[in-house]
């Protein structure tokens, strides 16, 4: 059960999609503190506005926040001759 209209639905859908780290790039965002938060935002997001899912989106926020304030760490991974930069 959803009290989101289609179009809302779209937005956040899209948002998500917008946010997503691509595997492509997931080994140099993968430790970038603000795309993963965001990330993990727009994925809470979508659980309380597509599932109406309470427990998942305060797991995405509460682990959103681990980010922003630094708690969850990720390095970025090693390429053949050169680390990465985190942003």
């Amino acid at each position: 059960m959803t009290y989101w209209d289609k179009d809302t639905i779209r937005l956040a859908q899209s948002l998500n999609d917008k946010l997503k780290i691509d595997h492509l790039k997931w080994h140099k965002d993968k430790g970038n503190k603000y795309k993963r938060s965001a990330e993990l935002i727009s994925a809470g997001l979508c659980q309380l506005i597509i599932s109406c899912n309470e427990k998942e989106t305060i797991d995405y926020m509460e682990e959103s926040i681990k980010w922003l304030k630094e708690i969850k760490v990720d390095q970025p991974c090693p390429s053949k001759n050169h680390l990465f930069e985190a942003n």
